[in-house]
């Protein structure tokens, strides 16, 4: 089993930020690259943000931001951000070919015992694994936001049973639950549950039956929850959304799969959640954090 001091990760995005996040405050030597030279950056002051917002309200103990910032990096290329790590944790979109020309541009950087992780929400390992030219080191996880515990992950047919073990052993250092997946299946276990909530909800969105706000609130007042389904979309990304329900379509090709038109229409627009300002709600101020909005009691609509 491989013990894993040191991580490269691969998009700076919203869960590469997240992964990064949770590495560093384990005291593990991160480095992040991204093609686009102004998201490193912009992903280094994002995480800053969550280890500040986390010391000030009590989730992180004092002092963290100061042992864990050394151990953050955003390196210029992808040869540095590789080079003679521990393992590497894909994160660009939900694309197979871009995840694909990824691992092969990756592959010559990288030592002969580096792991290789891809976050993924619904592409199997099996899809992508070969064109890194080391399946047997290959492993699919998928991660939740900063807060969440659980880790699901899977392998794939061509995964050797000390990669698993070593990827499981590597969410536990993290503090975090690591839920494995025995059989590789597309979207994971815990994840396809998800999913089909997602995918029932837009279908109600789409037919106009609810608003996002009941949708929400119904949510909340029935299982006790302080997040509901419609507010994780917006903090996902709706062209995220978008893109795991375009690979559940394409794979099935079942009409009843098809992301619906309002999400394409939204994001043409822009509106793709938190990270835009606006996606169902609008930010940094959502509607579901007014007084009184669980109960109903403040009726404002959101705009359109």
């Amino acid at each position: 089993m491989k013990n894993i001091e040191r991580v490269g990760i691969v998009g700076a995005g919203t869960m590469g930020r997240r992964i990064a996040f949770g590495c560093i405050i384990q005291g593990l030597e991160t480095r992040i690259y991204d093609v686009v030279p102004e998201a490193g950056p912009r992903a280094a002051e994002a995480i800053k943000t969550l280890i500040e917002e986390r010391e000030s309200d009590g989730r992180l103990k004092r002092g963290t931001f100061q042992s864990a910032w050394p151990l953050l990096s955003i390196k210029p290329t992808l040869r540095e951000c590789v080079s003679g790590i521990d393992l590497v944790i894909e994160n660009v979109p939900e694309r197979v070919e871009m995840k694909r020309k990824v691992f092969a541009e990756l592959a010559p950087f990288l030592g002969p015992e580096t792991l290789i992780g891809s976050n993924t929400s619904s592409i199997k390992g099996s899809e992508i694994a070969d064109a890194s030219g080391r399946p047997e080191k290959f492993f699919n996880f998928n991660w939740g936001q900063p807060d969440d515990l659980r880790v699901e992950v899977m392998g794939n047919p061509l995964t050797a049973s000390e990669t698993v073990e070593s990827a499981l052993a590597f969410v536990k250092k993290l503090g975090l639950i690591p839920i494995l997946v025995k059989r590789e299946i597309m979207g994971y276990a815990c994840n396809r549950i998800w999913r089909a909530v997602k995918k029932e909800i837009l279908f109600l969105l789409a037919g106009g039956y609810i608003s996002p706000e009941d949708i929400d609130r119904g949510w909340m007042l029935e299982w006790e929850t302080p997040l509901a389904p419609v507010m994780m979309m917006d903090k996902i990304g709706l062209d995220v959304v978008r893109d795991i329900e375009m690979n559940y379509y394409r794979a099935s090709g079942a009409p009843s799969d098809k992301p619906p038109d309002f999400l394409a229409a939204m994001i043409a627009e822009g509106k793709l959640g938190v990270k835009t300002g606006e996606g169902f709600y609008k930010y940094p101020d959502p509607a579901y954090k007014r007084p009184g909005w669980i109960r109903g009691e403040d009726k404002e609509e959101m705009e359109k």
